[in-house]
C-alpha cells in the first residue's frame, strides 16, 4: 500500500441556504447533478441528495444507489414508483424485465450491497449492459461500507468494481475521511471532498447524560417523557437483546402495556423477538408510530420518519452490556436524529433529543501506531505464507497456517485479498472507543463535532448497576479485577463499598484485602486467593493484636465488668465469654471459641483469653464458673 502520509483530497467547498435541497444549492453553484468523483458531505439529513439522482427530472440519466440496508431500498422505492429495488426478495426476472422496459428512459436501480454483487452486475452481463459506461454509481450514506464491515464484510463488497464506473460519487451527512489505507484508492481515481456548508446555525439542543446504571436511567427518562405527555418516544439501540430488556421492564413496571410499543429491527431479529412474546416487531418501517418504538441499527440510516407529531429521541450506548452498542458521535448520533424529516410550525423536526451512555470501566483503547502494526505484521505474514504457498506442491500445510492467522478481519469477503474498508474499520472502531474512555472524553467529541448544543449531565453514581452487572458477568479472575478496579475508582465512598460488599458476598475477602493490603499487593500475589487470603489473616491479626490493647478497648472491658469485679461471686464462663465477644463485635474484632469451627479469625476467646485482662479464681463446682478478683491496672497504665 503506497504512503500517502503527505497525500490529502482536494477539498471544494459550497454553501446552502436554509431550507433550499440540495438540487438548488449544487445548481446555483454550477452542478446540475450530483458531481462525479466526489466524497460528497452534505452536512445536513434530509437535503435530498439522493431524492436529486433518483429524480428523473433532476437527474437525466441511468443511476444505480447502493443503499447500505433493505430497509432503505423499500422506504426509497415507496417515493419513486419507476425506480427497481434489488434486494434478496426481488429475483433476477424481475429486474431483467425492468431493465428491459424501453418505456422508462432513465433506468434508476437502489439496490442493497448484496443485491449489487448478486444480481445488478450478473443482469447487466447478461444484457450486454456496459454499467460502468451507461449508469451513474452513487454510494448512499458511504461511513457504514467502513463501520459496518467488521460484522457483515459484504457491505464493502461493491466498492471493487465501483471505482470501474467512469461516474460515481459517494455521499452522507457524515461521511468518513479516508485513511491511509483507503486514501489511495480515492487519490488513483482523482477523488475530491465536496463540503456542502450551511450558510446558516443549523445546530440542534441535545442532552448527555453518562450513567452507571444503564437500563434503570433509561427507565427512567421513558417514564418521565410519557408521564409528560410525549406523542411517541423513539428508542435508538444497537441491540435486539437489550432492546427486548427496554421493553420488558417498561411493561413489568407498567409503564406501557402490551400494545404500546413497536421494534423495528432485521426479520430475523423480528422472529427472535416474537418468541419472545414481543409481538409487535417487524422489519418494516409501518405508521403510526406508538408510544414507545425502538429501531436497531439498521433503520438509523436512509429511512424517512414523517410524523404528525413531535415525537421524543433517545439514542441508547451501553457498552458493558454488548460491545457493539458504541455510538459514533461523528456519525450515527446524527443519522438516527435525521430519520425525522417534518418541520413543524415552530422550527423543531423533535421535542427533545437525548444520548444516554455508559462510561465502560478502565476501556482500553489501542493507539493508531498499535493498530499499524498489528496490520502490518498481519499483512507481511499473509503475503509470506502465500508466497511459499505458491512454491509447493502440496498447498495443504498453507492453507492451515493461514486458517491460524489472525485474517479474517482484514480479507475482503472471498478471502482472496485484504479489504482496505475492513482494515480501515479497524482504527474506526479504536477511534470510537476513545471516545468513552471517560464522561467528558464524551462530551468533549460531541462538542467538538459542532453539530450539537450539549446539555452536559453526568450522574455522579460512583458504583452502579453497571459495574455490578460487569463483575457479575465476568470469570473469576477478571471478576476479582473488576472488584479491585471499582474500588481503586470509589477509594472512601462508604455507600459504594457497602453497595459492592452486598453484591458481591463471596468477594468479601478481597474487597477488605484491598482496604487492609492495598492494590498494589493484590496485583503482586496476582490475585492468588489463597496467597492474599493468607496475608489477610496475618495482617488482621495484627490488628486484633493493637485493637486488644488499645485504650478503647480496655476501658469498654473494665466497665462491662466492674460491678462483677472483686465482690467474691462467681458467674458462669459462658455468660462472661458471651459478654466479652459482644465487646469483640463492636470493636470490629472476629473470633472463634472452642467448638464453632470458625477458621480465619482475629483470636481465639477462650477462659485464657480472660486472664490477659483480670486475675481471676476459676471454679468448676456445679458448672464452669469464674470470679473476678481485679482488673489489671497496670494494662491501662501502660497505655
Amino acid at each position: 500500500m503506497n504512503d500517502t502520509k503527505h497525500k490529502t483530497l482536494e477539498v471544494e467547498v459550497l454553501n446552502i441556504h436554509k431550507g433550499e435541497y440540495l438540487s438548488e444549492a449544487l445548481k446555483r453553484q454550477g452542478y446540475h447533478m450530483l458531481p462525479s468523483n466526489a466524497i460528497i458531505n452534505k452536512v445536513m439529513t434530509g437535503t435530498g441528495a439522493t431524492y436529486m439522482e433518483l429524480n428523473p427530472k433532476l437527474s437525466p440519466r441511468n443511476s444505480i444507489v447502493i443503499e447500505p440496508f433493505k430497509s432503505a431500498v423499500e422506504n426509497k422505492v415507496q417515493v419513486f414508483n419507476e425506480a427497481q429495488g434489488v434486494f434478496k426478495e426481488v429475483s433476477v426476472r424481475q429486474l431483467t424485465a425492468y431493465l428491459k422496459n424501453s418505456s422508462i428512459k432513465h433506468k434508476k436501480i437502489i439496490t442493497t450491497p448484496e443485491g449489487f454483487q448478486g444480481k445488478v452486475l450478473q443482469v447487466a452481463k447478461q444484457l450486454r449492459i456496459n454499467i460502468y459506461k451507461e449508469y451513474f454509481c452513487l454510494s448512499d450514506e458511504s461511513e457504514h461500507i467502513t463501520e459496518d464491515t467488521g460484522y457483515r464484510r459484504s457491505i464493502s463488497a461493491p466498492m471493487r468494481e465501483f471505482f470501474k464506473f467512469e461516474r460515481k460519487a459517494l455521499v452522507s451527512a457524515t461521511p468518513l475521511k479516508p485513511s491511509k489505507y483507503t486514501l489511495t484508492l480515492f487519490l488513483r481515481h482523482q477523488f475530491k471532498w465536496v463540503e456542502i456548508k450551511p450558510d446558516y446555525d443549523y445546530r440542534e439542543d441535545m442532552t448527555l447524560i453518562t450513567t452507571r446504571s444503564f437500563y434503570s436511567r433509561v427507565k427512567q427518562e421513558v417514564k418521565r417523557l410519557l408521564d409528560n405527555g410525549s406523542s411517541h418516544v423513539c428508542i435508538f439501540y444497537k441491540t435486539t437483546e437489550g432492546i427486548n430488556n427496554i421493553v420488558e421492564s417498561l411493561l413489568h413496571d407498567g409503564i406501557i402495556t402490551k400494545d404500546d410499543y413497536k421494534v423495528f429491527c432485521s426479520k430475523d431479529s423480528a422472529d427472535k423477538l416474537k418468541s419472545r412474546f414481543l409481538e409487535h416487531s417487524t422489519d418494516k418501517l409501518e405508521l403510526p408510530l406508538r408510544k414507545v418504538n425502538l429501531f436497531t441499527s439498521r433503520f438509523f440510516p436512509s429511512i424517512d420518519i414523517n410524523l404528525k407529531e413531535l415525537c421524543d429521541v433517545l439514542i441508547l450506548s451501553n457498552y458493558d452490556h454488548v460491545q457493539h452498542t458504541l455510538i459514533n458521535p461523528f456519525t450515527e448520533a446524527i443519522q438516527c436524529q435525521g430519520r425525522f424529516r417534518h418541520v413543524f410550525p415552530n422550527g423543531k423536526r423533535y421535542n427533545s433529543l437525548t444520548v444516554i451512555a455508559s462510561i465502560p470501566n478502565e476501556l482500553k483503547v489501542k493507539s493508531e501506531e498499535e493498530i499499524y502494526k498489528d496490520i502490518d505484521a498481519r499483512i507481511k505474514s499473509y503475503r509470506a505464507v502465500q508466497k511459499e504457498k505458491l512454491k509447493a506442491d502440496d498447498s495443504t500445510y498453507y492453507d492451515k497456517e493461514l486458517k491460524r492467522l489472525r485474517l479474517n478481519e482484514v480479507l475482503n469477503s472471498e478471502r482472496n485479498g485484504f479489504d482496505r474498508f475492513a482494515i480501515e474499520q479497524l482504527l474506526l472502531d479504536e477511534q470510537v472507543k476513545g471516545y468513552y474512555l471517560s464522561s467528558d472524553a464524551l462530551r468533549q467529541a460531541y462538542e467538538d463535532m459542532g453539530y450539537f448544543n450539549v446539555d452536559f449531565q453526568p450522574e455522579e453514581e460512583v458504583v452502579g448497576e453497571d459495574d455490578i452487572y460487569r463483575i457479575k458477568a465476568a470469570k473469576t479472575k477478571e471478576k476479582w479485577q473488576s472488584i479491585v478496579s471499582v474500588l481503586s475508582n470509589v477509594k472512601e465512598d462508604e455507600t459504594a463499598v457497602q453497595l459492592l460488599k452486598a453484591k458481591c458476598l463471596e468477594e468479601e475477602w478481597l474487597i477488605n484485602a484491598f482496604f487492609k493490603l492495598g492494590q498494589e499487593v493484590i496485583e503482586q500475589q496476582k490475585y492468588s486467593k489463597t496467597a492474599i487470603k493468607k496475608l489477610l489473616l496475618r495482617a488482621e491479626q495484627v490488628e486484633a493484636e493493637q485493637k486488644l490493647k488499645s485504650r478503647e478497648f480496655l476501658l469498654d472491658m473494665k466497665s462491662e465488668f466492674e460491678t462483677d469485679t472483686g465482690n467474691d461471686s462467681y458467674l458462669p464462663l459462658n455468660d462472661v465469654l458471651g459478654r466479652i465477644s459482644y465487646l469483640l463485635e463492636c470493636h470490629g474484632i472476629t473470633y472463634s471459641r472452642y467448638g464453632d469451627g470458625k477458621k480465619g479469625t482475629m483470636c481465639k476467646l477462650s477462659a485464657p483469653f480472660i486472664e490477659e485482662y483480670f486475675d481471676s479464681t476459676p471454679s468448676n463446682r456445679n458448672g464452669a464458673k469464674i470470679k473476678l478478683d481485679r482488673f489489671k491496672n497496670e494494662l491501662l497504665e501502660q497505655e
